[in-house]
């Protein structure tokens, strides 16, 4: 048995506390199969299991007996503290992204408890990058009764976070579930910081709330590892670029398998501070994704000009590209008025392809094939000008009007020309391709290019 367990399972012993047989041997046969252990062991990977800490935490099997039967003292919860924590919590997340967090070994391990009002709180590992900050918990009570939650399905702890002392605005999703007195569960925010960070920053995690029990679950947690850090891929361009009357400065881009994140000095005219968007590309106009964003406070210059910064959140990567194109739009106020806006409907099989859809701004959508297979329906299209019409609305339609439902997002099929192709599901008989458009345009748009190689 491990000596530390062994030690207090005797010093439980000796306060006239009889241990369980089939406790000592549930904490036998798991601490056997921990690398690090002095009994031989054999290397068989363990099976998939439900997330809720059955292959998480090895006191689980144990617990679940005694918190079960009543049967938990002051010195047998002090053993359970000593058996170790098994893999990540990160792992069992329904989000792959947070997933490739615990394959690569980026989360920083943590496993810091405090308890209160009868609720033991534990931050069990921390990631911190590209715009994101996960943590992963574990409740433990028996004062109420641990509730399961999903996404926009409610809040599970009440909590105020700074990061090297400031506060930082934040969206966030939490995923939780619960057995038997124990709940797992991760909280996934998207970060907007105004200053750069260190390479460790701390975090300050103050928790006054656990499901509905008011108390007070203070934590400073350093953040970061080495793994995170040769993970990331970092960059301070400082491209300027002048607009009009507007300066954008791209400040920061960082990559990282799990999110990346682009920041953007901006100063515009007060009057034009909601009318900018962004797209981003890389070297070869190719969509590197959205996932969100957020913006610092803003600073009235006082001479009709705001100044403050933007965080562009996209998909993680695993490399960075060798280069950005950041299209910037600027809708003039003018919010998509429906009298401006011109159904196009194509009939695939009655035109002849290619076929141009030619937009009001100047660009072009060429669709040059499709392609009805056995489980899916193809879409192959070019397109010319603005990069975002890569990403634009398209539908396919049956005889009826009725939309396939779309399967893919979009994707590059040639380098030498902006090629791209999307999947929808099955169909059968005549299509129609379906888009709409401005009748005049009322979106400019610039484009600013990041070498990220010199």
């Amino acid at each position: 048995m491990n000596k530390k367990v062994d030690e207090l399972l005797q010093t439980w012993g000796n306060d006239k506390e009889q241990v369980p047989d089939f406790f000592s041997r549930g904490i036998d046969d798991v601490l056997n199969s921990l690398p690090g252990t002095t009994n031989p062991v054999v290397d068989i990977k363990p099976k998939k299991v439900k997330w809720v800490g059955k292959g998480l935490i090895a006191a689980a099997v144990v617990t679940f007996g005694l918190i079960g039967s009543g049967f938990v003292s002051p010195a047998m919860a002090q053993v359970l503290k000593e058996v170790p924590i098994i893999g990540s919590i990160f792992g069992g997340s329904t989000d792959s992204s947070i997933q490739i967090i615990d394959e690569k070994g980026l989360a920083t391990q943590l496993n810091e408890t405090v308890t209160n009002n009868g609720v033991s709180l534990t931050i069990t590992e921390a990631y911190f990058g590209g715009g994101r900050l996960v943590i992963g918990y574990t409740i433990e009570t028996d004062k109420v009764d641990l509730q399961s939650v999903g996404n926009a399905e409610g809040v599970p702890l009440n909590f105020e976070a700074k990061i090297n002392g400031q506060h930082f605005d934040y969206m966030a999703d939490y995923e939780q579930n619960s057995e038997v007195g124990v709940a797992t569960g991760i909280i996934d925010m998207s970060v907007g910081l105004a200053q750069p960070l260190i390479d460790q920053p701390m975090l300050s995690f103050n928790v006054d709330e656990v499901s509905g029990i008011k108390g007070s679950w203070n934590f400073e947690l350093l953040l970061g590892n080495t793994a995170t850090s040769e993970a990331t891929k970092g960059f301070a361009p400082l491209i300027t670029t002048t607009w009009e009357e507007a300066t954008f400065v791209v400040e920061r881009v960082e990559f990282t398998p799990a999110q990346s994140q682009i920041i953007i000095d901006r100063t515009v005219p007060k009057s034009d501070i909601g009318n900018y968007f962004f797209n981003v590309f890389d070297e070869n106009g190719t969509s590197l994704g959205f996932s969100g964003g957020s913006g610092s406070a803003i600073n009235d210059l006082g001479n009709g000009m705001v100044n403050f910064k933007d965080t562009i959140l996209l998909p993680g990567r695993e490399e960075a590209p060798k280069g950005l194109m950041i299209e910037i739009t600027n809708n003039h106020g003018l919010l998509g008025d429906p009298a401006n806006y011109l159904d196009v409907n194509v009939p695939l099989a009655e035109v002849e392809l290619p076929y141009t859809i030619n937009y009001s701004n100047g660009s072009k959508l060429i669709i040059t094939g499709y392609e009805q297979l056995e489980d899916k329906t193809v879409l192959h299209y070019d397109i010319e000008g603005q990069l975002s019409l890569q990403s634009t609305f398209l539908m396919l339609l049956n005889k009826n009007g009725e939309p396939y439902i779309e399967l893919t997002e979009p994707e590059r099929t040639s380098l030498d020309k902006l090629s791209f192709k999307r999947e929808f599901e099955k169909s059968e008989g005549p299509i129609t391709l379906h888009t709409d458009m401005e009748k005049v345009s009322t979106i400019d748009w610039k484009v600013i290019e990041v070498d990220l190689e010199n």
